[in-house]
């Protein structure tokens, strides 16, 4: 059970210590009120709220167009969990294991990393991310943009990840 609150807790972005305390709780409760927030534009899309806007502070600026209309493209639902990081929240996430390297390009606000959301819920099961994949290279297509995709990476799949090219 503390391997999956570990898992849990690598994905809010605090510290993996297998126990549900404080810290956990909090985090938690910040995605669910960005879940809660989230309200669909269309049959298949879904408007960003102003978390997720928040959440991309700092990232360049044909990354976030790009999740804006991926999000309007989507048939699954997502929330923006993370843009924009420092050197010091890098290496707390290496550190953790979620990322295995300092040259993030987090850090210089290239990449974004998403959470699928299904019935309010914030859910990582894997077939969800290639749906939300199809959404994110689809809308850098029409824009013009190369995007990388963390889940095509062969030795660290990151489902959630997704980075300008330049």
């Amino acid at each position: 059970m503390s391997e999956h609150i570990k898992t849990f807790q690598k994905a809010l972005g605090v510290t993996a210590d297998g126990v549900f305390g404080p810290k956990t709780l909090e985090a938690a409760l910040e995605a669910i009120g960005r879940v809660e927030e989230a309200k669909p534009s269309n049959a298949t899309g879904f408007v960003l709220t102003e978390r997720d806007l928040k959440r991309m502070e700092g990232v360049d600026l044909r990354l976030v167009e790009i999740v804006k209309r991926a999000a309007q493209l989507t048939t699954v639902q997502f929330i923006v969990t993370e843009g924009l990081r420092t050197r010091e929240r890098q290496k707390q996430l290496v550190a953790a294991g979620a990322s295995r390297t300092m040259n993030s390009r987090h850090i210089i606000g290239q990449a974004v990393d998403v959470a699928a959301v299904v019935n309010g819920q914030v859910r990582w099961d894997w077939p969800l991310y290639p749906k939300i994949a199809d959404a994110f290279k689809k809308a850098a297509a029409e824009l013009g943009y190369r995007i990388t995709w963390g889940g095509d990476w062969k030795s660290f799949r990151d489902g959630p990840h997704f980075q300008i090219e330049p």
